[in-house]
């Protein structure tokens, strides 16, 4: 009976072993699963962000031309306003109503996308990301009510925008920054540009176009940075 027990015993103990043995296995192949499966999920994350930036890179590089674009009217237009340069000719003078369609797609696509990253250097550099968007919407909401509230109003009180050049050719032409028409004429432009209200409104868009070019201008490198990052994290998971 004692030899008996003895063996019960030891077969009970090896049974237990062998349970939490499979139980272990069972666990870590689980914990391989999720492991993979996380891996997976973190890839297809950060390849979709990744398009994004490289949308949004585009429409920056466009917005940052478009700024520029204006910011060297507004230049000529001072120097032919203040300094009586009369060698300057203004091309497409419509544009110094233009603003320019700042509306970059990564943070509302998936606002909450920094959680979702396990990398810590990663989502610090998304963070950083973001708070440069951040500077740029509100230095961009100054350029708009600008623009809008003080710079269209002025030139419509003025007379300025021709309608019949507008509505004879509003459809051969979509393309705001590349006008093959001007509802705004050059000349006359050119002669407001000696009027003080005028002046005081040109310093005010001049500044906020700036200030949107510098804001910009750090957004687009860390964009380029972040996208540098994430390219390299997901050559080194091929």
């Amino acid at each position: 009976m004692e030899n008996k027990t003895g063996k019960y015993l030891k077969y009970a103990i090896g049974e237990i072993v062998l349970v939490v043995i499979g139980i272990l296995i069972a666990l870590q192949i689980n914990n391989w699963n999720e492991g993979r499966k996380e891996k997976i999920n973190q890839r297809s994350v950060l390849s979709n962000l990744l398009q994004d930036l490289k949308s949004d890179s585009v429409s920056y590089s466009i917005n940052l031309k478009e700024l520029k674009d204006v910011d060297f009217l507004q230049e000529q237009l001072y120097k032919i306003g203040v300094k009586n340069d009369s060698t300057i000719v203004i091309k497409n003078p419509s544009i110094i109503r233009f603003l320019p369609y700042y509306n970059p797609i990564t943070k509302d696509n998936d606002p909450f996308l920094a959680t979702k990253i396990t990398n810590d250097d990663i989502r610090k550099e998304i963070l950083i990301y973001f708070r440069k968007m951040k500077d740029m919407d509100d230095i961009y909401s100054d350029l708009d009510d600008v623009i809008k509230t003080k710079m269209r109003i002025y030139l419509g009180n003025k007379k300025m925008y021709k309608l019949t050049n507008w509505f004879e050719n509003k459809y051969k032409n979509t393309a705001v920054v590349d006008l093959s028409y001007d509802f705004i004429d050059s000349s006359e432009l050119i002669a407001i540009s000696k009027d003080t209200e005028f002046q005081q409104i040109l310093f005010e868009a001049s500044l906020k176009i700036v200030n949107n070019i510098d804001v910009l201008e750090i957004l687009i490198k860390q964009n380029a940075h972040l996208i540098s990052i994430i390219e390299n994290e997901l050559n080194k998971k091929k």
